[in-house]
């Protein structure tokens, strides 16, 4: 499997890089695997992520750092990229083992609606942590509500990161079409920066509460979180099920005097090519579950891998060794998804 170089942005150190590019392709065709109690695993795993600021990388990495501890030969590593969209065609094409990705993106691409071009083979291998999606402006702009969009400039993730499928329809639902406003697409820490240097009005923010991105710009700046519409978000939700109202309490941040209503965009889910081994695949599961605690010790998002989240249906089906694991253990629900 050839890393893309213009893809993955994290540098790797040379001997590292070429024993990935020897060792990785889905399972099949590898060099060389690491036997583990008689599971042929890979002794490089590439875990692919999101740009820095968010919570996809540190909990990529907590991830990626479980399984080197706990599989002995087998070092893991966590990967930036621009986040779902690209991780789902990385794992298309079998450039990394894993993938993190947000339900609401891999909701379609599993599908092949959307803008996706067909149906993606991707399932998942455990439910992670929500994504809670706020818009945060300075605390004296003119914006006061999320109509007040229309006709700015504004952040929405990353190119490439698929974030249109859950800021869209958010802001559709407000009464703010694509077209009625400007996206600027752009990694959320450097958007930040953006926010503060007047060159953006507005920068949407996606991952766990509280969000490393807010807090870091509330120690030099005065930041306001807009408030989301009730009603706007009971017709969301009806369109778009992974979209939900979700409660951020007040002095969750500096500044913040009151509870904010914004929406959960969709559960990070760590995914994997269908084809994956399902030994591989339950194992790398198995590892992940019986050390949640340790994740959730790294980043307090570790918290919600839960046996009330971790195998719950939420519209993208999981692969055959992770069911396997939760069956076993009794989380698995009985749903058609699955």
């Amino acid at each position: 499997m050839n890393l893309d170089k213009g893809l993955i942005r994290t540098s790797l150190i040379a001997g590292v890089l070429l024993t990935l590019l020897a060792s990785c392709g889905g399972g099949e065709g590898a060099a060389d695997t690491v036997d583990i109690n008689g599971t042929a695993v890979p002794p490089r795993i590439q875990i692919a992520t999101a740009s820095v600021g968010g919570s996809y990388f540190p909990v990529g990495n907590a991830i990626a750092q479980v399984v080197t501890d706990n599989l002995e030969g087998v070092v893991a590593t966590a990967e930036n990229t621009s986040g779902s969209n690209q991780n789902i065609r990385l794992l298309d094409t079998n450039q990394v083992h894993f993938g993190m990705g947000n339900v609401a993106i891999t909701y379609s691409a599993v599908r092949g609606a959307g803008e996706y071009e067909k149906a993606f083979p991707v399932e998942a291998a455990i439910s992670l942590q929500s994504s809670v999606a706020v818009v945060v402006v300075l605390a004296d702009s003119e914006i006061t509500t999320m109509a007040d969009l229309a006709g700015k400039r504004v952040t929405t993730g990353p190119a490439g990161g698929g974030w249109e499928y859950f800021v869209g329809p958010i802001l559709a639902g407000h009464g703010v079409e694509w077209d009625q406003f400007r996206p600027i697409f752009e990694g959320q820490a450097n958007a930040m920066e953006l926010l503060k240097d007047g060159t953006v009005d507005a920068v949407v923010v996606g991952g766990t509460v509280p969000h490393v991105t807010i807090t870091a710009a509330t120690a030099t700046h005065e930041v306001r979180i807009l408030q989301f519409d009730d009603d706007s978000l009971d017709r969301i939700n009806a369109e778009y099920p992974f979209i939900q109202k979700i409660t951020v309490p007040a002095g969750t941040y500096e500044g913040q005097d009151e509870d904010l209503l914004v929406a959960d965009s969709g559960t990070a889910q760590l995914l994997v090519h269908a084809d994956a081994d399902p030994d591989m695949v339950y194992l790398i599961t198995k590892t992940i579950y019986e050390n949640r605690d340790v994740i959730a010790e790294a980043h307090p998002a570790g918290r919600e891998i839960t046996p009330e989240r971790a195998a719950m249906d939420i519209g993208v089906p999981y692969h055959e060794g992770s069911r396997r694991y939760f069956s076993e253990i009794g989380i698995l629900p009985d749903s058609p998804a699955n």
